[in-house]
């Protein structure tokens, strides 16, 4: 199987120079895109970093930034058009590191899922995979282990945990090597909390700004120590803590399913996402929160008690009402036109069946 990321270690033997990294904004993201800094930077080529404006696909204004560059890595953006992408391609060393429904994109492209569909692994394990390739991976395993964590793809990706726990057992602590327990009792999990919370808390800039400091960190002592991060992590504590009082107030519950929407200006939709299902064990959870362009963004996850593939649910949903979506097993995404459709939708499903069991 691993055999898959070939294409990518061929790319970094023969390109050279400047070379752009484009990623997303969420830890997987993050990691991924530091991984690949500290690749590129131990290999003699001269890397930048670059946010795009959207975290699911390059858009028209990352785009023309990347006109300059001959070569390009984009990792973790699953989402953006053929046509653009093959556009960029066409005349440049290109790859494409990826771990969503794969696409006919005409460059180098390494996705576990053109040869599995159903596997699961982020991008921050295939980026730690190719390091490996290169050289000891030391420097870099507690970066994969927060992205692969903040995907939530510890329990499906557990020996890259097992490395981590021997070589720095005070990342892992006593926690079992799931998910949940360690997202709530490890160090590790304390680390990729604090990562997205730069995110929620500065946007974009957050986003650029602790990748800078991951990508050219020593350990992960430089993250805990740094007075921004920690500065960011405490306030959005207390937000956080009021986001969920409003959860219990404002909350539409229809049978199974739980939709709730976020009106404060901080992102903290899917970070909410993913600490509700502990809290709402038996319910499908839809965090919605509306964007600039006037949409909504919606962070589905399943109760801890639920087993229902969200990547088909939201797929389903999105063929029945104005939607796109995707996403995982265990943690979908979705962009709605009107909020107030989806309810209704799943108000008039829960009258006539259960949606998926």
């Amino acid at each position: 199987m691993k055999g898959f990321i070939k294409s990518a270690i061929d790319f970094f033997k023969k390109v050279n120079g400047e070379i752009a990294i484009v990623f997303g904004h969420d830890c997987d993201s993050i990691a991924s895109a530091s991984i690949i800094y500290k690749l590129s930077k131990k290999l003699g080529l001269k890397p930048k970093l670059i946010v795009s404006l959207r975290n699911f696909e390059i858009d028209e204004k990352t785009e023309k930034k990347l006109q300059k560059f001959k070569n390009i890595v984009v990792v973790d953006i699953g989402d953006t058009p053929e046509e653009r992408i093959n556009r960029l391609s066409e005349s440049r060393n290109f790859l494409i590191i990826d771990h969503h429904l794969p696409k006919n994109y005409k460059c180098a492209y390494v996705n576990p899922r053109i040869y599995n569909k159903n596997i699961y692994m982020p991008v921050s394990y295939i980026s730690w995979l190719i390091y490996r390739e290169f050289f000891k991976d030391d420097d870099i395993l507690w970066i994969a282990a927060f992205g692969t964590l903040g995907d939530f793809g510890a329990k499906s990706n557990k020996d890259l945990f097992i490395i981590l726990r021997k070589k720095y057992p005070q990342l892992i602590g006593n926690s079992k090597i799931e998910d949940r327990e360690l997202f709530d009792k490890s160090l590790i999990g304390k680390i990729a909390k604090m990562i997205d919370s730069c995110r929620i808390f500065e946007g974009k800039k957050g986003v650029e700004y602790v990748t800078k400091l991951a990508a050219n960190s020593k350990s992960y002592e430089d993250l805990l120590k740094d007075k921004r991060v920690r500065n960011i992590d405490k306030n959005l504590g207390k937000a956080f803590r009021n986001e969920l009082k409003k959860v219990k107030k404002k909350k539409i519950e229809i049978g199974e399913y739980l939709v709730y929407e976020i009106k404060g200006r901080l992102n903290l939709k899917s970070s909410l996402a993913s600490y509700l299902p502990k809290v709402y064990p038996n319910k499908i959870i839809f965090v919605a929160q509306k964007s600039k362009e006037g949409y909504y963004e919606v962070s589905v996850r399943r109760g801890i008690n639920r087993r229902v593939n969200l990547a088909k649910l939201v797929e389903k949903i999105s063929k029945n009402i104005k939607a796109k979506g995707g996403g995982h097993p265990t943690a979908a995404g979705m962009r709605v036109d009107d909020l107030k459709e989806l309810t209704e939708f799943l108000k008039n499903k829960k009258r006539r069946s259960r949606l998926l069991c």
